[in-house]
């Protein structure tokens, strides 16, 4: 948004943030892939249109591919002693391999030479007596003319090389191709490509052919564009204005328990009352549509004894849309609020009402006595660690 001019391949200018317009901001980081959808309001914040959501693969996985190619021919043995005994040998060879894979175009031809410390030929030695690197690879029919492994080098041919991107450039637009099905995403014109995975030539080409009738936008330093984005969001939190539950938020509670929905297991008696613990109460679903900064639904609940001083709430997280118990799979909880209620005057006929509000990079859950109005407890959940 603070770029002044965007440019196509034509360099002709187009406005990406015009009031209306819908992007897909791809997130290419090293190790995961998150992807969102925008679009631009006429108070120019910015509305959600699809939750993220993505994989793990990033950068990293152009790394695992090259660990493989090396295992395939010294086996897996060597690579997992290398790793043990040579740590710092081998993130020497990460590290030479970061810079020569942000180097690689689609546009290569000639043959790559990537540098592999000598003590990784020294290990496979030592694991293989009598045996020949060479001979091993001209034996191997995958890389038989098209890989070769003197010293402390490796030679590859340009097809080869460009080959340790496939799995991970075509995940990548196989669920960007998943998600134009969408009904909310299948009109976006412009896709952004942010991360330091997206500094990648490979990627960028990957992108671009899948997508010919897109807009693909890299930012300059499109490493630094989401720790810049921060920076700016935290300056201003309003720039997004609605938000697309990525999570089914809800509270932990008890309801009476009915024997033909609820199990034996969740049954617990209290004060002569038979109640099912461990409710999953949703409050917000995933995939629904919520503006930032707006209380949402307001629930009530119940003492459960006529003496109770106190109620306590767990909140809690799941993937699913409708969880029946939050020990289901996939629950979390992030947090736990109480709120006093010292006036048992009216016995079993007082009770809480809880609602949530979403805000920029935190939750807050606020608890309010029906009784008296005045009397709330908040607790804020922040996402950040």
């Amino acid at each position: 948004m603070y770029l002044p001019i965007k440019r196509d391949s034509e360099n002709s200018t187009f406005g990406v943030f015009k009031s209306g317009s819908k992007y897909m901001a791809v997130d290419a980081g090293g190790g995961t892939i998150d992807i969102t959808v925008h679009e631009v309001q006429d108070d120019e914040t910015l509305k959600e249109l699809h939750k993220a959501d993505g994989g793990n693969w990033g950068g990293t996985k152009v790394d695992s591919s090259f660990r493989s190619l090396l295992a395939s021919i010294v086996g897996n043995d060597v690579i997992e002693t290398f790793t043990s005994d040579h740590k710092y040998d081998y993130l020497d060879l990460l590290r030479d391999f970061e810079i020569k894979k942000r180097t690689i175009q689609p546009s290569l031809s000639e043959k790559v030479t990537f540098k592999v410390p000598i003590n990784l030929l020294e290990t496979f030695r030592e694991l293989n007596p009598g045996s020949n690197i060479k001979t091993v690879v001209t034996s191997n029919a995958r890389y038989k003319n098209q890989l070769t492994w003197t010293g402390d080098k490796i030679r590859m041919e340009a097809n080869l090389t460009k080959t340790l991107f496939d799995e991970s450039c075509k995940k990548i637009v196989d669920h960007m191709h998943q998600l134009f099905r969408h009904p909310s995403v299948k009109d976006v014109s412009s896709i952004l490509l942010v991360g330091g995975f997206a500094e990648s030539p490979m990627l960028q080409e990957a992108v671009k052919e899948a997508f010919r009738n897109k807009k693909v936008i890299v930012p300059q330093d499109a490493g630094l564009a989401v720790l810049k984005g921060a920076v700016l969001y935290g300056h201003e939190p309003k720039t997004i204005s609605a938000r697309v539950c990525k999570c089914t938020y809800g509270i932990k509670t008890r309801r009476k328990f009915d024997k033909t929905i609820h199990p034996q297991s969740k049954r617990v008696l209290v004060d002569g009352v038979d109640w099912c613990e461990d409710i999953f109460d949703v409050h917000v679903s995933v995939g629904k549509l919520i503006n930032v900064g707006e209380p949402q639904v307001k629930k009530e609940y119940i003492v459960v004894r006529d003496d109770q001083r106190s109620m306590s709430f767990s909140i809690y997280i799941s993937n699913e849309k409708e969880p029946k118990f939050t020990t289901d799979v996939g629950c979390t909880c992030l947090g736990k609020l109480t709120i006093d209620l010292p006036d048992t005057s009216k016995g079993m006929d007082r009770g809480v009402f809880v609602h949530m509000t979403f805000s920029g990079t935190e939750i807050t859950v606020t608890a309010v006595d029906k009784d008296d109005p005045t009397k709330t407890v908040s607790t804020n959940v922040d996402f950040l660690g």
